[in-house]
């Protein structure tokens, strides 16, 4: 009152804030109120504490301690205001941060409705001008976009802007492109990343939000050793107040809270509870999410991109189980077609005939025909010393023109063997067996009437009963058979995700590859295990022992492998009783016992300890640390190799598709990063128990439990790495396309061909294997550590954000137009993660079960904690512990901490063998099912989609434009695939064989004789300038004379002057030039 009469201007909340810290003042000042047995007394009004006669004096002394370095009068243990205000507190802000960032996600991802006409459509609405536009838009197609060999930059700029994720040759922008919008561009599996990447995103954000209380309640405690990490103060470890362990145990501490001057404790068994049920809440929140995602939005957005997206794939069908060859199927007529191309094509145009026949809902107004047929041969597994070829000619080609005639020659010399070992082994294209066919016809329902036509081909079984009664002529009709072939039509895949080089690779031989592989990879992950193991071992073992000992069988680490190691056993209760003077005429362990003792903080803050004696003990821990990052650096490099080996591997697998190719790609990625970056440092620091085989060897840590000093060094490392990569992956991907930008500003005129300029005009493909890899490793490092680890939700969530919008930015302007990939990884992806939820209650289990660092109390009520305290207290002095010492696996799972967990694992196991059964059936019993209701109701087959596609309203010719401006390729030949596209002119020449085009000699019979035998002279009886002789003696044309030098160089390339047996490989090359030719190999 006096200070507010004095001081009428100054707000009341101020002067009462004053008036509070005077009177803290003076209740130091005097002895505080005691009753009979001179126990403070208990709370009044929040800060005052009375008299409680039923205290524990060891209980009471450890509170008077407390208060003490809190700078409190007392600790009140009757109220809880303080700890509700933090709860509140929480709460507001994490809604706030919840909302701050929801809905900007939610606005800008809203899938907006395209009411502009296109310029397609603009075209096709003007009859004989669009007509006349598309005309001129497919002879600019024809001219190839790399132009002739000199550099044009502006060719360059729209070659960029044609390959990248652009629609109409225009840019998209980062905020009102929705991810629906992302299907046109990279097909449904892209979209299905970003919505997966989105919504993974606000998932962890709201388990961040719901486990923030966990965060805050152990950042208040002082459990975990200081050893300079900040984090650490965050984790389950540190939870409760661990210096009057001279008092009560440690599973009888509480946590001290100080609000506005007052101290208020609860016991951190009731506070244990409450966090172990949050973080409940929020694994089942998670397994909500991915089971949504996985049983719900993938099927729908498969869907709904489906309907409004068109696509060469609404328009195409798939064709196998083809006869390989027949006779005169390589003759073609005056249109250029082969005859297995006009007989195919009439069979299909018959059968959507007879289909449209029978469908009375059909209101198709253009006739039935093939647009297009493409026809896959069979290169004897060549195709990729094809494009190998093709590429190097491109090279030749530069090099020529940059007049580096050195690597002209070399590259012509690997061109010629490469051309004569191919030309050995392959026929004509047209001559190639057949392996399959993709088909476009006029409309979509043409499509979808063919596919249900066949849609008996696609069970074995029934394909070959019906092969066999039809070449017997009884009981079936042979009206769908091509040459004597029950072909099988399915729905084509888009032509993007088609991979050219493996489509004759049988399935067998895909299928033998795989399990191979699989061995191949198992035997890889485990080796750079090991070798990141041994590295973080190697770092370990030339560190010095930092572990700081409780005295209490349940709070420290296994003391048998310190005993064994020879380490300094630091125990805290006698650090905390040493002087200053002891220490410093102690020995270099106990000065290290008691830094360590103090703390990062306690040292850095007092400049005599810095400089005294905790020098050494700091540069100890700072060798230790440039160690872990030495050891650090080696686990990145072997983790790049094994990377690289890997994918290696799963290309050698042959799949058929750009998804499979990366779904397999994503595992091998996801596999290695888990087990090194996560597994890891966790291995390094277990100590196994007994019983398990090598388990000393492999587990040579000191942690068999995850006790208070686990969570400094194996915690704090998890924390560490996840924080670093909540930022990094998205900034390395947004710098490397800000990079390429720089290379094209700065390097453009330096280049001497107009390939190398589209080779720097053409960005990076949008790695999604990898991107799905790391999403993966993110969510099941962070949800096998995040029980105890309650930040580890938020590093996910900053993560997943960070990347969702630095990976559209990528997309849209900083990479390749990426394959239009299905549902496949995407699906294959969120059952993984479903497996994550199993890791996550083990580990739940095995740290909420710990009693020491989590002190819970048994199922049955409190009467049993009570009796155990009751039962302790005569030990506590001592410092034992008053819970049993034998943690066995019941008492782990009957705890009030980790109950749910044990009973949601069962749940879950049950889910996924029932899960497991349902598969095994549905794919054998159920399939069985579904036949027979295809032959007893066919009248029921749906022929028509449930809703309105968008591609019934366009036929192919109108189509196919709008296709080109959005997501091209409109066709599914070879030279349009986006992989060949650079290489298309090169490819068509390296296919057919620049030399061997027809079995007959380019000049005449009598010359090319005579040539054959001047060959032999001079390469292989060692004549003198025996072919130089024959040109000077024939007479012949130049040009032929140019001709026949090409053959002549083979042969001296051939036999070259490296070569041991160079008169073998030259008549070798001479007999290879002859059987072309159609001629005898001259007798010499």
């Amino acid at each position: 009152l006096k200070a507010r009469l004095r001081h009428p201007h100054r707000p009341f909340r101020s002067i009462a804030q004053r008036a509070r810290s005077l009177a803290r003042g003076v209740r130091c000042l005097r002895p505080p109120a005691t009753g009979a047995k001179g126990a403070p007394a208990a709370a009044l009004g929040g800060g005052m504490c009375d008299a409680d006669p039923g205290r524990d004096p060891n209980l009471q002394a450890a509170l008077d301690l407390w208060a003490s370095e809190r700078d409190c009068s007392c600790v009140n243990l009757g109220s809880d205001e303080h700890f509700k205000r933090v709860w509140v507190f929480c709460i507001i802000v994490s809604l706030f941060i919840c909302l701050v960032i929801t809905l900007p996600m939610c606005w800008t991802s809203a899938k907006k409705d395209n009411d502009e006409v296109t310029e397609v459509d603009a075209e096709a609405a003007e009859g004989s001008k669009g007509q006349q536009n598309r005309k001129k838009r497919e002879e600019e197609e024809e001219d190839d976009d790399i132009g002739g060999p000199d550099p044009d930059l502006p060719k360059a700029r729209e070659h960029l802007r044609k390959t990248s994720a652009t629609v109409g040759g225009k840019w998209l922008g980062i905020f009102s492109t929705s991810v629906g919008q992302l299907s046109e561009i990279g097909g449904v599996g892209t979209e299905l990343y970003f919505v997966l990447l989105r919504r993974l995103g606000l998932c962890f954000l709201y388990m961040a939000a719901m486990t923030c209380m966990s965060a805050a309640v152990n950042s208040l405690g002082s459990f975990a050793p200081d050893n300079g990490q900040f984090l650490v103060k965050t984790t389950i470890g540190n939870i409760g107040a661990s210096s009057a362990d001279r008092f009560i145990s440690p599973e009888q501490r509480y946590i001290v809270l100080k609000w506005n001057g007052f101290c208020q404790g609860i016991p951190a068994t009731t506070m244990t509870t409450i966090i172990s049920w949050l973080d409940w809440g929020s694994i089942a929140m998670f397994v909500g999410f991915i089971a949504f995602f996985r049983f719900h939005s993938v099927p729908t957005v498969a869907t709904q991109a489906d309907r409004d997206d068109i696509t060469p794939k609404d328009y195409a069908v798939e064709i196998d189980k083809l006869p390989r060859e027949f006779d005169g199927m390589e003759k073609k007529n005056e249109e250029g077609k082969t005859q297995y191309e006009v007989e195919l094509s009439e069979l299909l145009c018959e059968r959507m005939n007879l289909m449209r026949t029978k469908d009375k809902n059909h209101n198709e107004k253009c006739g039935v025909k093939v647009e297009e047929l493409i026809l896959v041969r069979d290169w004897g597994g060549k195709f990729y010393d094809i494009k190998k070829k093709a590429m190097m000619m491109q090279e030749e080609e530069i090099a020529k023109h940059s007049e580096n005639e050195a690597k002209a020659a070399k590259l012509g010399k690997k061109i010629d063997k490469l051309t004569v070992k191919l030309d050995k082994k392959l026929k004509p294209e047209e001559e190639l067996p057949v392996v399959r066919a993709y088909a476009i016809v006029s409309t979509s329902g043409d499509a979808r009437r063919l596919v249900t036509d066949y849609r008996f081909s696609v069970y074995s079984l029934v394909r070959m009963l019906h092969q066999c009664l039809g070449n017997l002529g009884c009981c079936v009709s042979t009206g769908r058979f091509f040459k004597r072939n029950y072909i099988r039509i399915r729905t084509a895949p888009e032509p993007t995700n088609i991979i050219w080089e493996n489509q004759d690779v049988p399935y067998s031989m895909r299928v033998l590859r795989t399990g191979i592989i699989s061995l191949v990879f198992f035997v890889i992950v485990l080796l750079s295990f090991v070798l990141v193991y041994a590295a973080n071992t190697g770092a370990k073992r030339n560190m010095e022992s930092s572990s700081q000992l409780l005295g209490v069988a349940t709070c420290d680490p296994d003391t048998s492998v310190l005993a064994a190691s020879d380490a300094y056993e630091c125990l805290v209760p006698n650090a905390t009783s040493w002087t200053l003077d002891f220490v410093k005429s102690a020995s270099i362990d106990v000065k290290n016992c008691y830094c360590g003792t103090l703390g990062y903080a306690s040292v850095i803050q007092d400049p005599e300890l810095v400089e005294g004696i905790c020098k050494d003990w700091l540069l100890n821990n700072a060798t230790g640390v440039g160690l872990a990052i030495f050891a650090s650096m080696i686990v990145v490099g072997i983790n790049v190799v094994c990377k690289f080996i890997l994918l290696t591997l799963a290309e050698w697998e042959r799949p058929l598709s750009e998804s499979a190719l990366n779904s397999s790609k994503m595992v091998k990625i996801w596999a290695l990063q888990t087990l090194n970056t996560g597994f890891v440092i966790f291995c390094v620091n277990y100590a196994a128990p007994d019983g398990i085989p090598l388990g000393s060897i492999i587990f040579a840590g000191e942690y068999s439990e995850a006790v208070r000093g686990w969570y400094a060094v194996v915690g704090a490392a998890v924390l560490t790495n996840m924080l670093a990569n909540s930022v990094v992956p998205a900034a390395t991907n947004t710098a490397v396309m800000i990079f390429g930008s720089f290379m094209r500003c700065f390097c453009a005129k330096r280049k001497k061909h107009q390939a190398e300029l589209i080779k720097l005009y053409t960005n990076p493909p949008f790695d999604i294997a990898a991107r799905y890899a790391q999403l993966l490793t993110v969510v099941f490092v962070t949800l096998t550590y995040s029980a105890g680890l309650p930040l580890l939700n938020l590093f996910a969530a900053g993560y997943m954000l960070f990347t969702y919008w630095a990976d559209k930015v990528v997309l849209l302007w900083g990479s390749r137009r990426p394959p239009a990939y299905d549902t496949k990884i995407s699906r294959e992806a969120s059952e993984y993660m479903l497996y994550s939820v199993v890791v996550h209650c083990l580990f739940a289990i095995w740290m909420y079960g710990q009693p020491c660092t989590f002190p819970s109390n048994p199922l049955g009520g409190t009467l049993a904690s009570v009796a155990a305290e009751a039962s302790s207290t005569a030990t506590s002095s001592a410092g034992a512990s008053s819970m049993a010492s034998d943690s066995g696996l019941m008492e782990r799972l009957t705890r009030e901490s980790t109950w749910m967990f044990f009973v949601f694992l069962l749940v879950c196991v049950g889910l996924w063998v029932l899960w497991t059964v349902l598969w095994i059936l549905g794919g054998t019993l159920g399939e069985l099912g579904k036949c027979i209701w295809l032959c007893l109701c066919p009248a029921r087959t749906k022929v028509h989609p449930d809703s309105v596609d968008a591609a019934d309203h366009l036929a192919w010719t109108e189509a196919r434009d709008r296709i080109e401006q959005i997501c091209p390729p409109a066709s599914y030949a070879m030279g349009r695939h986006p992989a060949f596209k650079a290489q298309a002119s090169f490819l068509d020449t390296a296919k057919n064989g620049d030399l061997f085009q027809k079995r007959t000699p380019p000049v005449d019979v009598e010359v090319a004789k005579l040539f054959l035998a001047a060959l032999n002279d001079e390469y292989v009886d060692d004549v003198d300038q025996a072919v130089g002789s024959f040109f000077d003696a024939s007479q012949i044309q130049p040009s032929d004379q140019e001709t026949l030098s090409k053959y002549e160089q083979m042969v001296r390339n051939a036999a070259g002057e490296g070569n041991k047996t160079p008169k073998a490989e030259a008549k070798e090359a001479i007999g290879e030039i002859a059987e072309k030719w159609g001629m005898v190999m001259p007798s010499g």
